[in-house]
């Protein structure tokens, strides 16, 4: 099943009005208010919503509902704009590995243990065709291709091994990033705040049904698509996740609940090989310092184009991506 969200007449409806998407992303329906306001609406209330959206979905993509409609997916708002909670991990280590080894470091061991998590900012999340705000190209404006989980309500503690029944959705998202400010935040041992602003995401969300062949309960393994001005940059896959999304999820609840709607990010998608190319740039320019000893490929700047997309049986999974920076 595909959803999404459009803007909601009802200015009281901050995350949009709920709509039903075709399997090939070309046709829609809105949802009745009656069954679900908005998608948290329908994740507070799954286990009773869930079954009617699929009727819906199968009925849409029949071409039996009679008030569905041409959608345009530039038109989606972000499918959650405020969510209860963002929590973002770093569940690929080869990205750790390359940034500990471009300072002449190695990566310790407990980082094969625990994986790295910030609380990210969870309102006014970004609609896939938002530009990139770069404020100040000081700042050092990042992309960063990643895959989300979305959740149910997940109880205080639960166990990695019993997590997978709490994830309802899956997206994709941009982590925009000023790394210039990540550099002086990280000195102050206290977290990501101002180097962390409003991320972007793709418009559709998906269950897990619809990842048939890449979801094994674990790991989306599936390439992820990156260009950067109309160029390959790169297509790591999420084989290559060291922390499962299990992991994840019961990283971020172990001292607390999550709400429904809570969004759970992979981190940026690497490989080890760098022959996959990246999903950010400060990957690409990890290698070049690794292997030239310095690092030539430049922080974004107006006017550069990112999309960032995810294929599958020749249909995008979970629409583009496609942001200009300003």
């Amino acid at each position: 099943m595909k959803l999404a969200s459009l803007p909601s007449k009802n200015r009281k409806n901050r995350n949009g009005d709920l709509i039903v998407v075709s399997r090939n992303n070309a046709r829609a329906v809105r949802v009745d208010e009656e069954l679900a306001r908005n998608l948290v609406d329908a994740l507070e209330n799954w286990s009773q919503v869930a079954p009617q959206l699929l009727e819906i979905y199968h009925n849409l993509n029949l071409n039996k509902i009679a008030d569905s409609f041409d959608l345009d997916l530039k038109n989606c708002l972000a499918p959650i704009t405020h969510a209860p909670g963002f929590y973002d991990g770093s569940a690929f280590l080869s990205h750790v590995v390359r940034a500990r080894k471009a300072r002449g470091d190695v990566m310790p061991e407990s980082a094969k243990v625990t994986p790295l998590m910030y609380q990210g900012v969870s309102d006014y999340l970004l609609p896939a065709y938002a530009p990139i705000d770069l404020m100040d190209e000081k700042f050092g404006g990042d992309f960063e291709g990643e895959f989300a989980a979305i959740t149910l309500d997940v109880p205080k503690g639960t166990s990695a091994a019993e997590t997978h029944k709490y994830i309802a959705l899956f997206t994709m998202f941009n982590d925009i990033t000023y790394r210039e400010i990540v550099k002086t935040e990280l000195e102050t041992k206290f977290g990501f705040l101002q180097s962390k602003p409003n991320s972007s995401f793709a418009p559709l969300v998906v269950t897990p049904d619809e990842l048939e062949g890449v979801w094994d309960g674990k790991k989306l393994s599936v390439d992820i698509q990156v260009q950067l001005n109309g160029e390959w940059f790169g297509s790591p896959n999420g084989r290559e996740m060291n922390f499962t999304f299990g992991e994840l999820i019961a990283h971020a609840c172990r001292t607390r609940p999550l709400a429904a709607g809570n969004i759970v990010g992979t981190g940026t998608i690497s490989n080890e090989s760098k022959e996959k190319g990246f999903a950010c740039l400060t990957e690409k320019r990890f290698q070049e310092m690794i292997e030239t000893g310095k690092m030539t490929t430049p922080w974004l700047k107006p006017g550069d184009r990112v999309k960032i997309d995810c294929i599958l049986n020749g249909v995008s999974v979970f629409g583009a991506i496609d942001e200009i920076a300003k």
